[in-house]
């Protein structure tokens, strides 16, 4: 009976709320955060699931050096946060400022405006790419010697350029989904690419494809599952936001352009700080202990990932309830998040601790012995970085960006002096603890004292018990 009462709730949960009151529109944004977090973390961990099966079959099959080959094109995916300059994260705050006014044709100017600017800069991309590409021999700037590697060099990389533009194009999906609460609909069509790429590796290889074709499958196939999620959507779901040239709005254009260069700002500064780890113990110490670092790093880096899928569908709520006045619900909702990430990631992160010794054992064998002070260094980091990306999505759903991109930079480089400083004399162990020590002071610290002062500046709720329509949702 208990079981029964505890389904119903859950159904009832995850069931659109039949009021536009004060309360029903707080239910709902709760449930399209969870819906928005939890396809999102799925979504990643089919990814992550199939990347572990695919990669040691394409490196049995391609080859050391063509199995490189891919890996290093591949690791062109890690600039698609940059790839649009922001200007995806300006259509999503955009969008969700629209919607929280109930403003319609505001949400149908955001849509247009944000399709013809990331076109443009997918067009761009790709016409400079196709301008170098016969300039350049492929085979030598990827330093590939064997006869079939230097045949497949310069197609596979047209093959990934094309797809890669045509993700940011269509990316506008991503981002109106998003920015009306609805991204949980994104995250089943990335995980249905996701198994589709999968699908189309092991069909190639089991049919002996050449590199190009592989490259199809792996990147063709989740930009094949964004252009069928936008199909679907602004032709069945919501024509009614279908992309017109006639919407598009240049104030708008010049509001996503404005967010979305500090957005760029932001991510790069950021970037920097937290990808030069390798290289810094590389320059300073020798590649030879970089995995030393680099191995623990990336199973603690599991539990911020997750925590940041599941926090990414507050974003878009935060900027919605701001723009309607609701107050009392976002700085409920910041005092939650933050509370609810500070405890999972804190019990988390200590039976890591406790156990990485043996899952590192178990992952690569005993070649790699991190000491138990790196250990707990990573540890605590995995916590202040999650309470930090917690806080983040407020900040993002707020467009409160000049702050964040004024404390990163500051933060930035400060966090890079102290590592190089710390790693000469405390060796490999010492790049969390110099993380942890600088973000505390240049960034925890600001943020702790100026987001109360932002929640208290920010207008009182100015909610009634009036109904106001919401715009409307397909569910």
């Amino acid at each position: 009976m208990q079981g029964a009462v505890s389904l119903g709730r859950l159904r009832q949960f995850f069931k659109p709320s039949a009021s536009s009151d004060h309360a029903g529109r707080s239910r709902d944004r709760h449930r399209r955060a969870a819906l928005t977090g939890g396809a999102a973390t799925l979504a990643r961990i089919v990814q992550m699931g199939t990347s572990f099966i695919t990669i040691p079959l394409t490196l049995k099959y391609l080859g050391n050096e063509r199995f490189g080959l891919w890996m290093t094109i591949s690791s062109v995916l890690a600039m698609a946060a940059f790839a649009d300059f922001g200007m995806g994260n300006g259509v999503l705050n955009t969008v969700a400022k629209a919607s929280g006014k109930d403003d319609l044709e505001g949400v149908r100017k955001a849509v247009s405006s944000g399709f013809a600017v990331l076109s443009l800069i997918a067009l761009a991309l790709l016409s400079i790419f196709f301008a170098l590409y016969p300039l350049v021999s492929w085979a030598d700037f990827f330093h590939v010697t064997s006869s079939q590697a230097k045949a497949e060099a310069g197609p596979a990389l047209m093959v990934f350029a094309v797809c890669f533009a045509l993700n940011i194009s269509m990316d506008v999906v991503q981002r109106v989904q998003l920015g009306l609460q609805q991204g949980y609909r994104y995250g089943l069509w990335q995980l249905s690419g996701s198994a589709l790429g999968f699908l189309g590796v092991l069909g190639g290889i089991a049919m002996h494809v050449t590199l190009p074709v592989l490259v199809v499958a792996i990147a063709g196939a989740p930009t094949l599952a964004t252009m069928l999620n936008a199909i679907h959507y602004f032709g069945f779901l919501r024509p009614d936001l279908r992309p017109s040239w006639n919407l598009i709005s240049f104030d708008i254009v010049s509001q996503i352009a404005r967010l979305g260069g500090l957005f760029f700002v932001l991510q790069a500064v950021v970037a920097i700080a937290f990808s030069a780890d390798n290289f810094i113990i590389a320059r300073i110490l020798g590649a030879v202990h970089v995995p030393e670092y680099s191995i623990p790093q990336r199973l603690f880096s599991l539990v911020t990932m997750m925590s940041s899928m599941l926090l990414s569908g507050l974003w878009p709520a935060y900027g919605e309830a701001i723009s309607r006045g609701d107050m009392s619900w976002v700085r409920n909702a910041v005092k939650r998040s933050l509370l609810l990430v500070l405890s999972a990631t804190s019990a988390i992160s200590f039976l890591l601790l406790l156990m990485a010794p043996r899952l590192i054992h178990w992952w690569v064998g005993s070649r790699i012995q991190p000491s138990f002070v790196l250990l707990a260094g990573l540890a605590i980091w995995t916590v202040m970085s999650s309470c930090g990306d917690s806080l983040a999505m407020f900040m993002n759903g707020a467009s409160v960006i000049r702050f964040q991109v004024i404390t990163a930079s500051i933060f930035g480089v400060g966090c890079l002096v102290a590592k190089i400083l710390f790693i000469r004399h405390f060796g490999v162990a010492a790049i969390p603890w110099a993380t942890i020590l600088t973000y505390g002071f240049l960034n925890a610290l600001p943020l702790a004292i100026y987001i109360p002062r932002l929640l208290r500046r920010m207008a009182p709720s100015t909610l009634t018990n009036r109904a106001v329509a919401p715009l409307k949702e397909s569910n």
